[in-house]
């Protein structure tokens, strides 16, 4: 390793990036500033906004000198891509990424991420993810999966950018794939794991996930995931009998998945715990997945519709 693993320094950068958040950027940017950490910066990357996002960002960097906004055209956005140009642009010695409707759930959130650092050998850390009020049940129980239990370095390859902070020489080494069409993070990871970093789970570094995705974006999402995978894996023996199998592991997938939901339907507040919402939210996430693994990674030329598939 080449890296200086010395001591921290005090600045941080938040990189967020945006496409039409100006509601949940409300939420966020008032817990932001009430951190008890007070010396960092925050970057938006923004791929098009027209709900009042720019507004609203223009509005705090009035206030604050320690904003920065850069803009990312549709036609040329990926999650690495966008990333990318946020940590460019970042001082940090740590850069966290954080998305717009990811809420820290107190005071302490940035101080718990940046802590973790303090082991040497930790090049990443991801907090957890807890659902929001309004998130669905089916996702919500996806996101419990994800993330849970206490703190530790983990064996396997896991992180999720939703809630996540790298070292800055790491990033400078190795940077987001412009390429993938999602889990940026994982590719990444993979790669630190395998030069010797730590990843590290921190349970206290804790935020509240708001989905309000409609169900073709659903599955959109997972189908992006799923070609992205195929790439990150190069398609070894287990993935190639995957793929060969996808219908069966898709359909195993979903029956499990409609199972779990009903079982914990009965001790959630979550809306969509009805039988209907659930058989929906499942279908919607293997349907995008069997797309996803027998479908070649590719965008369409209209990007945002790639990423964002219209509402309606």
């Amino acid at each position: 390793m080449v890296y200086n693993r010395g001591k921290l320094s005090k600045k941080v950068s938040i990189v967020i990036r945006c496409l039409n958040e100006n509601e949940n950027l409300k939420i966020l940017l008032p817990i932001l500033f009430n951190q008890t950490i007070k010396d960092f910066e925050i970057v938006f990357v923004d791929s098009g906004s027209d709900d009042g996002t720019l507004e609203t960002i223009s509005y705090y960097m009035s206030k604050n000198n320690n904003i920065s906004l850069y803009h990312i055209n549709k036609n040329e956005f990926t999650f690495g891509k966008s990333l990318n140009i946020g940590f460019t642009h970042s001082e940090g010695e740590i850069i966290v990424s954080l998305s717009a409707h990811c809420f820290p759930k107190n005071r302490y959130w940035l101080k718990n991420v940046v802590e973790s650092f303090s082991n040497k050998n930790i090049g990443i850390v991801y907090g957890c993810q807890s659902p929001h009020p309004e998130t669905k049940h089916s996702e919500a129980s996806v996101q419990k999966t994800w993330f849970s239990g206490e703190s530790k370095i983990i064996t396997e390859v896991f992180l999720n950018n939703g809630n996540a902070a790298y070292r800055n020489e790491l990033w400078k080494k190795y940077k987001f794939d412009e390429k993938l069409t999602g889990l940026e993070d994982i590719a990444f990871g993979k790669k630190a794991k395998t030069d010797g970093w730590g990843i590290y789970y921190c349970s206290e570094a804790d935020v509240e996930h708001l989905h309000r995705e409609n169900y073709k974006t659903i599955s959109n999402r997972y189908r992006r995931e799923a070609e992205a995978l195929k790439v990150i894996d190069e398609i070894d023996k287990f993935d190639s009998e995957v793929i060969r199998n996808t219908f069966f592991y898709c359909f195993r997938g979903f029956l499990r998945g409609v199972i779990y939901d009903l079982k914990t339907s009965k001790e959630t507040l979550q809306p969509g715990s009805d039988i209907i919402s659930i058989l929906k939210y499942r279908f919607c996430q293997y349907l995008g997945t069997y797309r996803g693994y027998k479908n070649n990674m590719s965008k369409n030329k209209t990007t945002d519709l790639y990423f964002y598939p219209p509402k309606s």
